[in-house]
């Protein structure tokens, strides 16, 4: 058991938490925005004929490195790979970098670059001065550009300032300057954090790949138009003295609204900095075939919140006056990279196209669940219309009303699942992913508002078809937190399940889960060996668990089994800690075998670094490898103590019970007080950040029979802190502990 005393930080404390994120804002001074427009850049096709250059503008950039990095579009830097047909594009050789001399003059055209990295399903893209104008090789470590440091947009809020500056893609214009506000977030599946950062700042959909800086001049955002973009005839790039249908476009009509979150773009700027290869590059290679059939959405429902596992947190039909999250879900078909997604949304009948999710490329499998959203949203009272397109056609549509009081009505939220449970009635390591052969799973479920008077549903579904329903009166308490069974005498077999949860014959909670594997076993990878090739037979060559300096490819291996054909796949790649590569897909290598990836550079060898990789089904992390070139045998981490206890839970508005996001959890060092802390990582012990909805787990088991200091705090909440708090020796192997905090 948990001895428990209570105290409130002192000041001090609460504001060495909280100072940070209590400043004013301030527009940008004179200096900044100048030293940021000298970052800006001018993109333009560039194709050379008999000594000629000739160029057409098609959008804009950002330097950020003085090495040549230029952050821009993937439709503005490659558009074909985007998916711009062909015919629409001019031929070209390279892209053109022209540089910004002066405000008050066109830009001067100065480099040729290629592209080192670009992912289609962001629309962003990293590329790289090569050479000057006139064909010579220009070496890197000679050039010293002005560039823009990366920011955080993930530190960004609705109302913080946003300046953007662009070139408008129109031959001859100078460069262009907007300030505006964010006005709120779109979130995606597939994408962590912000997909989108709303803007109530008018762009020229010329400047798509351009730049976005907070009141600091740090670069935070990349304009996007998105989709389709409206390209107009507006030079003569054909030189016959007319403007015509002969003439190539020139993408500059339209608005954007919506900025690309700079850390989604930070892996490919990181990735471009270590001259990795471009993970998503086919080299004309053959794709995936197109999924057969047409594509079909269904059961559109609305969630307020969005849990670690992607599944939705309940299912509402209506939200009160003041919310500021929503989430649209739907189960769909037939879909694949090929195809393009867009949302309109409507407010009491009049398209708010500020708030759609712009056309991209589809970044889901061929069928699932997906869901797109917003979040801390400024949601008027009014009736919301959704409507999803594919490929510009109309799919399907939803609505939902916001607006009035906040309803005491019955409530089912935060269904996880689990093999087993602890004393207190809390999932031990949930999960989504459970093996074939299953005969008991747990489901733990949120209750608020029940009353003996409700009747209550529960629907267990396999591919999509019934196969266990139950109906009956409700019978537990008004609030708390339930749990069912569900039992097969011969075990679960593979497939894609889902539980739906009903209040008196209305949907108020789902959530997913796969049964995969073979009898007995889920899907599991073996400990990630680590190698300096590959033989004929697919086999690894000079294992080992650090590397020499000098080498030249780095390949991982690993054997899997219980895997299936259709599971969602992800690896991600990092270098000392910073992802590099994120490549989701498909999983299509069958039940059982050897997982095989590789990184090289293409400058030569491999920087020296400490390297990892990540392997994660279905949003769950199943094998994690980490090896090191050129820089020896690193420290061993202390191991948490092996008999320890997981801590967990969320942290929530005292008020409100709404999940609070960012808050963190510290846990200082057995003997370390709340009065003796001095703020130094030498004395934390363990820490953690809670996820957009709420949840923390802390990394390092808590010792039996110890006690420790714990802190909890969050920006704009009273602080929280306890001395002694021990951990019994006959404590659980996982500790659920919620956490409320008091608004200031």
């Amino acid at each position: 058991m948990m001895k428990r005393t209570c105290r409130w930080l002192s000041i001090p404390l609460l504001l060495v938490l909280l100072l940070s994120g209590l400043g004013p804002s301030f527009a940008l001074d004179r200096q900044t925005r100048l030293d940021v427009m000298s970052a800006v850049v001018q993109v333009s096709l560039v194709k050379i004929e008999s000594g000629q250059v000739y160029y057409l503008p098609w959008g804009s950039g950002t330097l950020v490195s003085a090495d040549g990095l230029i952050l821009t579009n993937c439709h503005v830097a490659d558009p074909i790979r985007y998916g711009f047909p062909p015919d629409q594009i001019p031929d070209y050789d390279y892209l053109g970098v022209a540089l910004t001399i002066r405000s008050d003059q066109p830009p001067q055209l100065a480099y040729l670059a290629t592209v080192e990295q670009a992912d289609p399903r962001l629309d962003l893209a990293v590329i790289r001065i090569r050479y000057k104008t006139d064909g010579t090789e220009v070496k890197p470590t000679t050039l010293h550009l002005p560039y823009v440091e990366l920011g955080d947009s993930d530190a960004l809020v609705v109302g913080d300032d946003l300046n953007i500056f662009g070139y408008p893609g129109i031959g001859g214009e100078t460069v262009t300057f907007t300030r505006g506000v964010v006005s709120g977030f779109s979130m995606e599946s597939g994408i962590q954090g912000p997909a989108w950062i709303k803007t109530d700042a008018s762009i020229s959909g010329g400047n798509s790949g351009g730049t976005a800086v907070d009141e600091e001049g740090l670069l935070v955002g990349v304009p996007t138009r998105g989709g389709e973009v409206d390209c107009r005839v507006v030079t003569d790039t054909n030189g016959d003295g007319r403007l015509d249908d002969r003439d190539s476009c020139v993408p500059v009509g339209g608005y954007i609204n919506n900025l690309r979150p700079v850390n989604l773009a930070k892996p490919l700027i990181e990735a471009a900095r270590q001259g990795l290869p471009d993970p998503n590059k086919t080299d004309g290679q053959q794709g995936t075939a197109p999924p057969t059939g047409q594509p079909r959405f269904s059961n559109l429902f609305f969630s307020p919140g969005v849990n670690e596992f992607d599944q939705p947190t309940s299912v509402v039909t209506s939200l009160p006056s003041g919310s500021r999250s929503l989430y649209l879900f739907f189960d769909y078909e037939n879909m694949g990279p090929s195809r393009t997604l867009e949302m309109r949304l409507s407010f009491n009948g009049k398209e708010l196209p500020d708030w759609g999710l712009p056309a991209g490329p589809w970044g889901g499998s061929e069928q699932g669940m997906w869901w797109i959203g917003w979040d801390d949203a400024a949601f008027a009272d009014g009736t919301y219309k959704m409507t999803l397109y594919v490929d510009g056609a109309r799919m399907a549509e939803a609505e939902i009303k916001i607006g009035g009081p906040a309803e005491n009505k019955p409530s089912f939220s935060n269904i996880l699942f689990s093999l087993d449970k602890t004393a207190q009635d809390r999932p031990v390591e949930p999960a989504v992913l459970f093996p074939v052969g299953t005969k008991r799973l747990l489901a733990f479920f949120d209750y608020q508002n029940m009353s003996g008077t409700n009747k209550w549903t529960r629907t267990w579904l396999a591919d999509g078809q019934p196969v266990l329903t139950k109906d009956e009166s409700w019978a537990e308490d008004r609030s708390g937190s339930y749990v069912l069974e569900l039992t097969s005498s011969k075990g679960l077999p593979a497939g894609a399940y889902r539980l739906n949860l009903y209040i008196d014959g209305r949907l108020a909670a789902l959530s997913n889960f796969w049964i995969v594997g073979e009898q007995g076993g889920s899907a599991s990878f073996s400990p990630i060996l680590f190698a300096k090739g590959i033989d004929r037979q697919g086999g690894p060559v000079g294992t080992a668990q650090s590397f020499p300096s000098g080498l030249e490819e780095l390949h991982a291996f690993s054997d899997y089994s219980g895997m299936n054909d259709g599971l969602s796949f992800q690896i991600n790649w990092y270098v000392d800690g910073q992802k590099v590569i994120e490549s989701p897909s498909e999983w299509d290598g069958g039940q059982s075998g050897t997982w095989h990836d590789y990184l090289y550079s293409t400058r030569g060898a491999l920087p020296d670094a400490e390297y990892s990789v990540e392997l994660l089904v279905e949003g769950q992390v199943l094998q994690r490898g980490t090896t090191t070139v050129g820089i020896g045998a690193r420290p061993t981490p202390t191991p948490p103590p092996r008999d320890g206890v997981q801590v967990q839970g969320t942290i929530t508005d005292l008020d409100t019970n709404r999940p609070i996001a960012g808050a963190i959890f510290l846990v200082l060092k057995p003997g370390i007080t709340l009065d003796t802390f001095q703020w130094t990582d030498d004395e934390v012990y363990t820490s953690a950040e809670t996820d957009r909805n709420g949840f923390y787990r802390l990394p390092d088991l808590l010792q039996r029979g110890e006690c420790y200091s714990m802190i909890i705090g969050a920006q704009g909440y009273w602080p929280y802190g306890e001395d002694d708090i021990c951990v019994g020796t006959d404590a659980p192997s996982v500790v659920d502990l919620p956490v409320q905090l008091e608004k200031k």
